[in-house]
């Protein structure tokens, strides 16, 4: 029997894991660490998430078997005890961790909370697995712990070649914890996470989306300015000040799942993994696929230190943080999942039309009510034969 305890059951990555692996495996157990709710209540929250992530994989019918084998205590990574959460009655039997819980916050980091959840968070997750005395410690990390290098990232340790946030920087040294601390282990390494491949949806959306809401915003209030409808063509002169990248790793949720469950069930033997996928798309081709679907003109990413205008210094506030990902240049490996999972694991391919299908799904799933961004889909879609 694996019993696993497990942070992060709420998050996308936390939440698809779970849900995959209960239902491929009758000999494995999860207890689940959540912070509780307002009520001090823990199973509820994540029993709606696991719901959530059922009824999204499509496999409402085993919901009740996945929640037979979850149990649940509450804590949090940065305040709990190791030496009294082992204490636990439920924690009994643990002889895996599966530590997930992050903060991914992109921005600056002015009163530590990053730091504080993803690496002293780390440090008493460690600490419990020594006292469980656990036979292997798997850690999600993020791809981006190779930070501003430029050139091929290898799944191996990562060079410290500076950082663009402190999110990075944190994930980076709780990496080198895990791998310091005599523990077997294996790290996941995801990239930008986005829709899954056959429809482009996911469950909840992150980073890159901010960039989709902020463009639908920008031409929503231009319109409003000059009297257009938004369902035309308009000219909008906004520049994202860098230098585009030919390698943005979009990497669908789907994909991330199926590769992490099937990893997790591999012999653990110290290995990291770049869960990235091997199709990166181009900061133009991005650039060129959104504004196709929006209809916008004079929208462009190009390195410009002329003056920049309002709207150009919007784009900053909102948006500087995602930007030095659309400016990376950097080309992940794929040797251990290819050796591990074989080549057909990343023999999908993301690309523009993956992309228009992500953008669409977005709009229509999280903005149901604008009715100008349900035109633009049913127009994208009718251009592109669907």
């Amino acid at each position: 029997m694996t019993k696993i305890f497990l942070t992060g059951v709420t998050g996308l990555v936390g939440s698809s894991f779970v849900v995959a692996l209960l239902r491929e495996r009758d000999d494995v157990e999860i207890v689940c660490m959540v912070r509780p709710d307002y009520t001090g209540a823990v199973l509820p929250r994540v029993r709606e998430t696991l719901r959530e992530q059922c009824e999204f994989d499509g496999c409402m019918e085993d919901f009740e078997k996945v929640m037979s084998k979850v149990s649940v205590v509450g804590g949090d990574v940065t305040s709990m005890v190791p030496s009294e959460l082992v204490k636990l009655p439920e924690l009994a039997g643990v002889n895996t961790i599966f530590h997930c819980a992050a903060d991914v916050n992109l921005g600056k980091d002015p009163t530590g909370k990053t730091f504080r959840i993803n690496y002293e968070g780390t440090v008493n997750m460690l600490e419990l697995a020594k006292l469980l005395k656990v036979d292997t410690f798997h850690y999600v990390s993020t791809a981006y712990v190779a930070g501003k290098l430029c050139g091929r990232a290898m799944e191996a340790v990562p060079e410290d070649l500076g950082f663009n946030n402190p999110y990075e920087e944190s994930k980076y040294k709780a990496e080198l914890l895990v791998r310091n601390s005599g523990i077997p282990y294996t790290i996941y390494r995801p990239a930008i996470i986005t829709g899954r491949r056959k429809d482009g949806r996911i469950r909840r959306p992150l980073a890159f989306y901010r960039i989709l809401e902020f463009l639908a915003k920008m031409k929503k209030h231009h319109c409003g300015k000059t009297k257009q409808n938004p369902v035309d063509e308009i000219y909008m002169p906004i520049n994202f000040n860098v230098t585009p990248s030919e390698h943005v790793y979009f990497v669908p949720i789907d994909y991330v799942q199926e590769a992490i469950t099937a990893l997790f069930q591999k012999p653990v033997h110290n290995q990291t993994y770049h869960v990235t996928g091997n199709s990166p798309i181009s900061t133009r081709n991005i650039d060129r696929t959104i504004c196709e679907f929006l209809r916008l003109t004079g929208v462009k990413v190009a390195r410009d230190d002329s003056d920049p205008n309002q709207d150009d210094r919007l784009s900053v506030r909102f948006l500087s943080d995602l930007l030095p990902y659309f400016a990376s240049d950097i080309v992940f490996d794929q040797s251990n999942i290819i050796r591990d999972l074989g080549e057909q694991a990343i023999a999908w391919e993301f690309g523009t039309e993956g992309l228009r299908t992500m953008i669409c799904s977005y709009y229509s799933d999280f903005f149901p009510e604008v009715e100008w961004l349900r035109d633009l889909v049913k127009i994208s879609n009718a251009n592109h034969g669907k």
